[in-house]
């Protein structure tokens, strides 16, 4: 499913500048982040006040089609935006007729409201682990979004600054999780966002943790601590690849149609809509944390190679995109491998590929045999521990060492 936002950039009122590498209160309500002992908490909202906390938070005021066509006009009113016994409500109302004004000084006119907050010049980080516990709103022309974008959007633009989208869902598709990442090579204007999904039939009727594990190697996306997706960075420097090396802002936000959420309309017995966050923690890594090498080898002796080489592709190790990971040959062998830096006690499937095929699914995949294949696809399988692994050079197709 794409993730359609084309966004423009929208200058902010800076209020104040806090730093965020400096360790805070843990607050009583321990999640698994904290109780690992491997992550430490360096900012957090536990909306444990009457009112939204304005150092911590910007409102937005933006009339509506601002972005991706959507119907609503964000507000700071307390009708759209408050705190209700200890969580953010982020709420979607309609309002026929209703007149406001942007932050530009533009009037408007809309039938929909909503609310959209982000820390943009407040708080920003490079790298952590970020839980946001949320309940998601039902109704076709609902659009919730949890998400990140780069401080640096006012100097780069979108897509170059970088964009972290941690959770998208549309009321039409109910319980499906979106987790996707945007960049000047991969984003959805250019069909090759790398994103992926995974069902929580229970999105919109309870609250789940949705977070984030972001790297300098990788980006991790978890719900309720278990991990869905992983996008490892194949960069090699090259920021239109991968832009996740600068400081990036939190954004909160629920659209109400637009181009991917009014797909199937908007249900006006479905208001008022209403995301409701418990809180927002933000962490860093221990120094006892430490990610792990694992060398991956193939041997091709009994292949004609392709000219385009080899790549680790499928499963969840190359971020659900065909064209997968490009490997090295061993000179002087016909030995292929690429050693990748993983998070600890990680787990993941993948396949060989004979060739790069970036925008197919044809082609030039290894036939696992079943005794080796680990799930209906037959990919391989790997478990990564606490220590740096090189994994044996299994013979292309097979479940041994060629011989």
């Amino acid at each position: 499913m794409l993730n359609l936002k084309n966004y423009i950039f929208i200058p902010i009122v800076i209020f104040s500048i806090f730093a965020c590498d400096q360790e805070v209160e843990e607050p009583k309500d321990s999640s698994e982040a904290m109780n690992s002992g491997q992550w430490s908490l360096v900012w957090s909202d536990e909306f444990d006040s009457d009112v939204i906390d304005l150092q911590k938070w910007n409102k937005l005021l933006w009339r509506p089609g601002w972005v991706n066509n959507e119907s609503q006009a964000y507000t700071a009113r307390d009708t759209n935006l408050f705190v209700r016994n200890g969580k953010l409500v982020i709420r979607g109302l309609i309002e026929p007729g209703y007149a406001g004004t942007d932050y530009t000084g533009t009037d408007y006119n809309t039938d929909f409201t909503s609310g959209r907050v982000n820390t943009s010049g407040k708080a920003n980080w490079t790298y952590g682990r970020f839980d946001i516990r949320a309940k998601l709103p039902k109704g076709n022309g609902s659009w919730p979004a949890i998400w990140m974008l780069g401080e640096n959007i006012s100097s780069v633009g979108w897509p170059h600054c970088g964009e972290i989208d941690i959770m998208e869902h549309v009321g039409f598709d109910d319980g499906n999780i979106h987790g996707s990442i945007h960049t000047t090579d991969y984003n959805h204007m250019l069909n090759t966002q790398k994103s992926g999904h995974i069902s929580v039939p229970t999105a919109t009727d309870s609250f789940h943790l949705y977070s984030l594990e972001w790297d300098s190697t990788y980006i991790r996306y978890l719900i309720d601590s278990e991990p869905f997706f992983f996008i490892y960075n194949d960069g090699g420097g090259d920021e239109n690849k991968w832009p996740f090396n600068k400081s990036h802002y939190i954004i909160l936000n629920l659209a109400i149609g637009g181009d991917w959420g009014g797909i199937q309309g908007i249900d006006p017995n479905a208001f008022p809509m209403e995301m409701e966050v418990d809180y927002v923690r933000v962490f860093k890594k221990s120094e006892s944390l430490k990610n792990v090498n694992v060398t991956f080898q193939v041997d091709m002796k009994h292949q004609s190679t392709s000219g385009t080489g080899i790549w680790l592709s499928g499963g969840n190790i190359s971020s659900g995109q065909p064209g997968g990971l490009q490997m090295e040959s061993v000179e002087d062998t016909t030995i292929w491998e690429i050693t990748l830096n993983l998070p600890p006690n990680s787990n993941y499937t993948y396949k060989y590929r004979n060739g790069y095929y970036p925008s197919s699914w044809s082609g030039g995949w290894e036939s696992v045999p079943d005794n080796c294949g680990a799930d209906q696809h037959n990919n391989r399988s790997i478990s990564v521990g606490e220590a740096d692994m090189i994994l044996p050079a299994i013979c292309f197709s097979r479940c041994s060492v060629c011989e």
